[in-house]
């Protein structure tokens, strides 16, 4: 890979290289760039890049855009791979436990889910709707982690996570039908209906390495790599779960961050409710135990049990909220 000949296709000098996090930080004749690779389609990159444009050009500019190659493409082909090219943005990572880059980031989010809604996708991109799917995610989630409960039941010889799974699934199927009813029993379907006119999106990575905190406070998002068109609350309950989980779910942190996001974007009664239902649902245990079961298995087990264990430790603490959650909101 010639980082060189790829700059130069964006029409840009290289002067200096710096390997950054499995990119590339380029010093260059028009200043500080990052150059990646992307296993991303050219078609799904199209969507990703019409997305960000759009939501600058409605005066959201706290976002990577891509730059454009001498192709008039958001990126390059050199020898069947993929590469694009940014401007670096400058800061740092934002720190979930501070209560400044918490309240920014939830202000910041709901500022790119007013700028991103009516984003229609461009002839040649490849669209990414989730929006009306959740019903059909939850039943078959329930159902593998049923299955996988029917296979490590009937295993002879049953391994330490095994006897863990089977010592912990029956509650975590149970949350999964209880967020299931709660999803039910909401206008979920209306909603989606509306949002087949509002066109909603998310950024579905809210986290704290792609929202970068910069000189005066600025808030920058960065990495759009999974962005879609879905309902914003999904972004909102995302984002929320990963902070309860560093702070023992604690009720009064989350609606606080609920508090910053209503006052720049609303968040209707119909929303909390969906935010309760995710909320719910056991997202973090059916994903360890799903990797674990099909054999994707990137971790060592040693790692699967650790992360295991950090799941299952949090289960009072996640009944404590979710009940205290609903009683607020219902």
């Amino acid at each position: 890979m010639d980082i060189e000949a790829i700059a130069s296709r964006f029409n840009i000098k290289v002067k200096g290289i710096k390997p950054l996090r499995g990119v590339y930080m380029a010093y260059t004749d028009k200043g500080i760039k990052i150059i990646k690779e992307s296993k991303k389609d050219p078609e799904k990159l199209l969507y990703i890049h019409g997305m960000k444009e759009y939501i600058y050009r409605r005066g959201f500019h706290n976002l990577d855009r891509f730059l454009i190659s001498n192709q008039g493409l958001p990126f390059v082909a050199d020898e069947g791979r993929i590469f694009i090219m940014e401007d670096f943005i400058s800061g740092r990572e934002c720190s979930f436990s501070n209560p400044y880059d918490r309240s920014a980031a939830m202000r910041t989010l709901a500022q790119l889910h007013i700028y991103g809604q009516g984003y229609i996708t461009p002839v040649g991109a490849a669209e990414r709707n989730d929006i009306g799917k959740w019903e059909n995610n939850y039943t078959k989630r329930i159902n593998n982690m049923l299955d996988s409960k029917k296979a490590v039941i009937q295993k002879k010889d049953k391994d330490e996570f095994d006897k863990m799974f089977l010592e912990d699934v029956d509650f975590f199927v149970e949350m999964a039908w209880r967020a299931y009813d709660t999803l039910k029993s909401s206008r979920y379907k209306e909603l989606c209906k509306a949002a087949e006119a509002l066109k909603p999106i998310c950024h579905h990575d809210y986290t704290y390495h792609n929202i970068i905190i910069g000189k005066q406070g600025r808030v920058d998002i960065i990495d759009f790599d999974y962005s879609c068109h879905e309902l914003s609350c999904y972004d909102v309950a995302a984002v929320m779960q990963r902070v309860m989980r560093r702070f023992s779910f604690d009720i009064d942190i989350a609606m606080d961050m609920l508090t910053d996001y209503d006052m720049v974007k609303p968040i209707t009664d119909d929303e909390l409710l969906l935010i309760l239902s995710l909320s719910e649902f056991p997202q973090r245990f059916w994903r360890i135990t799903e990797r674990y079961y099909s054999g994707k298995r990137e971790w060592s087990k040693k790692k699967f049990i650790k992360k295991y264990y950090e799941t299952v430790d949090d289960k009072a603490f996640m009944m404590d909220f979710v009940n205290d959650f609903r009683n607020i909101i219902t």
